[in-house]
């Protein structure tokens, strides 16, 4: 990379298509911002998905930390500022500030990514021409987690879904964004008629593939800490796809 690094902000209008029933735009669509805004990032730092294809390799996301302070509505403009925080042997770490057009904080992510090669389908360790790009200097506006989450042992709610060619990506992968929208659908709907989902934490560790059907199981979890569930997608064999856990709060 020629030029200094330096944060910038991809804009995204709300569409109609963007936002549920209470004109709230939908964690899935905010997560497609975020990743687009993360993929202009990366082909401007020289290690974008066309880039990495050239070589056989892909990014895929590992695990993702996001928390919405204010759920922007239809007609909203939203910047997504996104910037590398660290590479390592074998993850990467990229933030997310994502704000109005005054500067405000709408939502906040940190996430993990690993690179997959194509052929084998596993990570490798990161190209040295990745590990060697400048990163952001900037404060962390959410912390990552490392600690396990919750299991789904006794479902309380369960859907299915058939992965469609809609769901897949140019890698021939199931989009990260469907797996965070199938997780939510399975909250009960008396939480959807009175709440918004405020936050997420989710680890992707398995893929599904075209043609099979996922399981979303979901059960409440107890505490002090607000509404909060937890999430499973499992596929044929019952086996383990994403874990995942969200809090919802009241909606505005």
């Amino acid at each position: 990379m020629d030029e200094p690094y330096e944060i910038r902000s991809e804009w995204f209008a709300v569409r109609s298509y963007d936002v549920d029933p209470a004109e709230h735009l939908t964690l899935p669509a905010l997560c497609n911002y975020m990743q687009e805004a993360a993929g202009i990032d990366a082909t401007r730092l020289g290690a974008g998905m066309r880039q990495l294809g050239e070589q056989g390799l892909a990014w895929v996301l590992h695990r993702m930390r996001l928390e919405v302070t204010e759920p922007a509505r239809g007609g909203d403009r939203v910047g997504v500022a996104t910037w590398p925080r660290h590479f390592g042997r074998l993850v990467a770490e990229r933030d997310f500030d994502v704000h109005d057009g005054e500067g405000r904080r709408l939502a906040a992510a940190a996430s993990r990514w690993v690179v997959v090669d194509l052929a084998a389908r596993r990570a490798v360790r990161l190209p040295e021409s990745i590990r060697s790009l400048p990163v952001g200097d900037r404060a962390v506006p959410l912390s990552a987690d490392d600690g396990p989450l919750p299991a789904v042992e006794a479902a309380e709610l369960e859907r299915r879904f058939e992965v469609r060619r809609d769901d897949l990506d140019v890698v021939n992968h199931v989009n990260n964004t469907r797996y965070v929208g199938w997780a939510v659908e399975s909250v009960p709907d008396a939480v959807w008629d009175s709440h918004h989902p405020a936050a997420i934490e989710i680890l992707f560790q398995k893929e599904a593939r075209y043609g099979e059907s996922v399981r979303a199981r979901t059960r409440r979890l107890d505490g002090d800490t607000g509404l909060r569930f937890a999430h499973e997608l499992r596929g044929p064999g019952d086996r383990l796809l994403v874990r995942a856990a969200t809090r919802w709060e009241p909606s505005p």
